[in-house]
């Protein structure tokens, strides 16, 4: 699955990369076309120079050779470039020849002169190249040398087109003319709680639209109501200023512009050096002064002009913190997908051909502010059962005493340990809190962890965090696990034989992705409490795979003796059961034994130092040192719905009354409700509900069936098996068919069957019918 996954994100990125251009191949070269540096052009520029101090140009890189006859001639390549909304300054073939090039790496493959151009227009040309164009090889036309815009209004583009054997384009943006402006970006929202303090959380930056900065621009940074300014640093290309005069402002204690609401900046750097001013996210800190939870901190930028340095212009408002809750935040990488793990096999993936590893996405425990976590409290962190962790790789640990690693392993072994296996108990003060002075913007707590779980553990694995000063429990999600197999299986209701007894459906197994089951890999079924197999199923793997698969001896199973290079399916059919007369009704489970599930039960799981090495795997936690993890993946495969043959069913002699249109009977001393009444036929015959007939007999509701697809009734009353079907007037018993004077009847949905064809089955003779009281009667002479 993973693998399939892999290839379609890599061909979707590869069809990503490839420029919208149409391609042609007539016998020559064919080429990609792309414009490179293209130009944002400000709306106070002149037309006639907008371009002179721009790079762009248009590039055709040939793709790939030998599309034409011949391995040393030269082929001819002629393309036609038309431009719309510029012009040529000098419109000459020499002025136009001078601005193209063609070149592979740093060497030139052919000089473009005067006699390569031809049909000079203002507004286009043609080239002719005589020459082996091979693969790599670059066409470069110039667009700023020799270029003028026709307009410099907001919104007016500049386009190339080519046309030719080799490549043929749309039009192709070169130049727009852009509004001069400024926008402000901060990439994520820092968390500062009431009266708190926090640097912002990602890199505060300020863009020109168009063009770059002048030296000496200055910018005002203000911010919104009940927030201020708690530190602003230099920079590399701006220094703080005092918002007066725009000098530099005084340095105290280490920080700027404390206090302040508004502060101002200048740009240092040179002249048309830099369209963007990067402020660090460390080097500005904000203060909520008055603002309370729930309030977001607007910075809003504004351009200001200083003499003839630069332009005046704001920049939209933008959040840049929020204040939150004093309380720990659990997250994940939201920008991460979801690891895929395969469940039922160690971190080696044993058993399968897999090769991934098993870690999940790490996980940040992280406080607003120094202090929030309170390390007298203890803290938990659940897992899903069936999931169990094998080791955790570590970040930032500002909550282990000091910020050590190697502490933080054995703080979390000792901590796996007091949960069981089941949780993280971290006990009262075995985290460290942080300190205000010295960790101003609290701490952080990263960690990853790797995971394995048990087979036909299936689906998100969510870890519960909660305790240590948190308002409320905090889950995130961090794996995924799949299983390397589907079973398909359905229930089989089966009557007790002395030995095989056919089980009349198949087990179909199903690798989950091509090639994923390992050479060598086993599967074993059996069923609970007992029932043994027959050695005699056949075991078939489907056309479209070339899996080869061996039976196990004397077991329900398969070995996979050759893998697959498609997902394979293999179906077990001709089930034998050996089942003894002493096994009870009810329904026995089928499970499932996996080379990869015996490893499983052999992987070591987190412990601490001096822990039995028994105790630290999954074997010793959940199946006491059993040599084999079976897990059920069909319940109730086999029904067992017949009696032992203890039981003495020569006759029946339990008296039975029916008050027909009541929804009741009685059976013996019993009077037992029923859902419908009995009722007489058009020909004059009791009708008797299902449930009444087993009620009736004194045996389960699961020993009197209904066939929907055959219109069967099938009554198994200790060794007797009586069946009718709807339409004959035959009833049959253990094979022999007796004449019917009725048959069953389907009425308002539900099935009746003949009281007196029932009784003929049963070898009772005594039927009675009172017409006064529209009772019929079973063994009316009996006392019960």
């Amino acid at each position: 699955m993973k693998k399939l996954i892999s290839m379609v994100m890599a061909a979707a990125m590869v069809v990503s990369l490839v420029p919208a251009t149409a391609f042609a191949d007539t016998g020559s070269a064919k080429a990609v076309a792309k414009v490179i540096d293209a130009a944002d052009v400000s709306k106070d520029a002149t037309a006639e120079t907008a371009m002179d101090s721009e790079t762009t140009e248009l590039q055709l890189k040939v793709d790939g050779d030998g599309q034409y006859a011949g391995t040393t001639g030269n082929a001819k390549h002629e393309l036609t470039f038309t431009l719309d909304g510029a012009e040529f300054k000098t419109v000459t073939a020499e002025a136009i020849a001078a601005n193209v090039t063609v070149k592979k790496g740093a060497s030139t493959v052919t000089t473009i002169t005067k006699d390569n151009i031809s049909e000079v227009e203002k507004d286009g040309f043609k080239l002719t190249i005589e020459a082996r164009l091979t693969d790599e090889t670059v066409i470069a036309v110039n667009l700023h040398n020799n270029i003028k815009l026709k307009s410099t209004s907001v919104g007016k583009k500049a386009t190339i087109a080519v046309d030719g054997a080799m490549v043929t384009t749309d039009d192709l943006t070169f130049a727009e003319v852009k509004d001069t402006g400024i926008k402000a970006s901060v990439k994520k929202v820092a968390d500062i709680t009431e009266e708190g303090i926090s640097a912002l959380e990602k890199d505060l930056k300020i863009e020109a639209n168009v063009g770059k900065f002048k030296k000496g621009q200055v910018f005002t940074l203000k911010l919104s109501s009940g927030f201020e300014f708690n530190k602003l640093n230099n920079g590399t290309d701006y220094v703080v200023v005092d918002a007066d005069d725009y000098t530099p402002a005084t340095n105290t204690n280490g920080t700027y512009a404390k206090g302040e609401k508004e502060v101002t900046i200048k740009v240092t750097a040179d002249d048309n050096t830099t369209d963007t001013i990067t402020i660090k996210a460390a080097d500005l800190v904000i203060s909520a002064e008055s603002a309370k939870v729930g309030a977001e901190c607007k910075l809003t930028v504004k351009a200001v002009k200083n003499g003839s340095a630069g332009f005046s212009d704001t920049a939209d408002a933008i959040v840049v913190a929020k204040v939150v809750a004093d309380a720990i935040t659990v997250s994940v990488d939201e920008d991460e997908d979801l690891p895929v793990i395969y469940s039922g096999v160690n971190v080696k993936n044993e058993g399968i051909t897999d090769d991934s590893d098993h870690e999940a996405l790490e996980v940040t425990l992280e406080e607003p502010t120094a202090g929030t976590l309170d390390a007298k409290k203890e803290l938990t962190m659940e897992l899903p059962d069936g999931v169990y962790v094998t080791n955790v790789k570590f970040g930032d640990v500002d909550f282990i005493e000091g910020k050590d690693k190697t502490v933080a392993e054995t703080v979390f072994k000792a901590a796996y340990k007091k949960g069981d296996y089941e949780t993280f108990d971290f006990a009262r003060r075995t985290l460290k809190a942080t300190d205000e002075n010295t960790d101003k913007d609290g701490g952080k707590l990263e960690f990853t962890l790797t995971l394995v779980a048990e087979p036909g553990f299936t689906g998100d694995v969510t870890l519960k965090v909660d305790g240590a000063g948190m308002d409320k429990a905090q889950e995130v999600k961090i794996a995924k696990f799949v299983s390397p197999y589907t079973v398909e299986a359905s229930q089989n209701d089966l009557i007790i034989d002395y030995r095989n007894t056919k089980v009349p459906t198949n087990i179909v197994v199903k690798e989950a992705e091509d090639g994923l089951w390992k050479k060598g890999s086993e599967f074993k079924f059996s069923l609970d409490r007992n029932i043994d197999t027959e050695d005699d199923a056949t075991y078939t793997v489907d056309d479209k795979s070339d899996m080869e698969v061996k039976k196990i001896k004397n077991d329900l199973g398969f070995r996979v003796d050759k893998e697959s290079g498609d997902a394979a399916t293999v179906t077990i059919s001709d089930i034998s059961l050996y089942m003894s007369r002493s096994l009870a009704a009810g329904a026995y489970d089928l499970q499932l034994d996996t080379t990869g599930s015996d490893e499983f039960m052999d992987q070591a799981i987190l412990a601490p130092t001096g822990v039995k090495a028994e105790e630290a795997k999954v074997k010793y936690q959940y199946y006491n040192n059993d040599d084999n993890f079976k897990h059920v993946v069909k319940e109730g495969f086999v029904n067992i719905i017949t009696a032992g043959r203890d039981q003495d069913d020569a006759s029946f002699t339990k008296k039975v009354v029916v008050p027909v249109g009541e929804k009741y009977i009685i059976a013996g001393e019993e009077q037992v409700a029923l859902d419908v009444p009995a009722y007489i036929s058009a020909a004059g015959y009791t009708m008797l509900p299902v449930r009444a007939v087993a009620t009736a007999l004194g045996i389960n509701n699961n020993n009197v069936l209904w066939n929907q697809a055959s219109r069967t009734v099938t009554i198994l009353y200790g060794q007797r098996i009586i069946t009718m079907v709807a339409g004959q007037k035959v009833v049959t018993v253990n094979g022999n068919t007796i004449p019917a004077s009725a048959t069953v009847q389907i009425k308002d949905g539900r099935t009746f069957l003949p009281m007196r064809d029932l009784a003929t089955a049963l070898g009772v003779t005594d039927i009675t019918w009172d017409a006064a009281t529209k009772t019929a009667t079973m063994n009316g002479n009996q006392n019960k």
